[in-house]
């Protein structure tokens, strides 16, 4: 289990959460749960609920998809972002590929924590935002 510092230093370390200042990750790093998996596990699969994202702090996590999609989350990589926030089934079966220890947040926890704090959302947003002209670009270049 590690300090609220500790996680702290893993969530600057996220892309989505690079914008946000450190006394808002602490609120953010408090609703973290520690989860420990094992190899051959299962963490969810294409199309299960979602309700939380995840955080791999370290092991190994391979994402797959029925279409032969695979790809493999780094360290301090963050997964189950687009459920996590529209909600839908998940788009990939997350596989643990070695004992891993991951930080986990659910997102009742996580809209509850946002409501009042102007910083977290903001950062957010301007994640969102870069990663759907992410998307547009690519699209565009496709064409």
């Amino acid at each position: 289990m590690e300090t609220t510092i500790e996680k702290v230093i893993h969530l600057q370390r996220i892309e989505m959460f690079g914008d946000i200042p450190s006394e808002q990750l602490a609120h953010l790093a408090a609703i973290a749960q520690d989860v420990h998996v094992s190899k051959g596990e299962i963490l969810f699969s294409e199309g299960d609920s979602s309700a939380s994202l995840y955080i791999l702090i370290d092991g190994g996590i391979s994402l797959e998809r029925e279409n032969g999609y695979q790809k493999t989350i780094g360290k301090d990589e963050a997964f189950g972002i687009w459920g996590f926030f529209d909600r839908k089934s998940r788009l990939y079966t997350a596989k643990v590929t070695e004992d891993s220890y991951l930080l986990k947040i659910d997102n009742a926890d996580f809209f509850d924590l946002i409501e009042d704090r102007v910083h977290l959302s903001r950062g957010l947003i301007k994640f969102l935002v870069g990663k759907i002209r992410e998307l547009v670009d690519q699209v565009d270049q496709e064409v």
